[in-house]
């Protein structure tokens, strides 16, 4: 991700929550501020089979990295 940066290439995360694991063992907000705090250029793709996780995901990109 770092080369991406410094290129300015364009990054997928996909599954940056690693199925839910990262999101079960740290709660959504620390995946999600790591992958926000490398740039713009990194496009999460973050999903969830439950609405709550979806909700939560979506609180944690909405509020930005902390």
């Amino acid at each position: 991700m770092e080369l991406c940066r410094d290129l300015d290439i364009p990054y997928v995360a996909y599954r940056p929550l690693d199925a839910g694991e990262l999101a079960r063992t740290h709660g959504p907000r620390v995946p999600l501020d790591w992958l926000l705090n490398f740039g713009p250029h990194n496009a999460r793709i973050p999903s969830s089979s439950q609405p709550r996780h979806l909700d939560e995901i979506v609180a944690a990109v909405q509020d930005g990295p902390t």
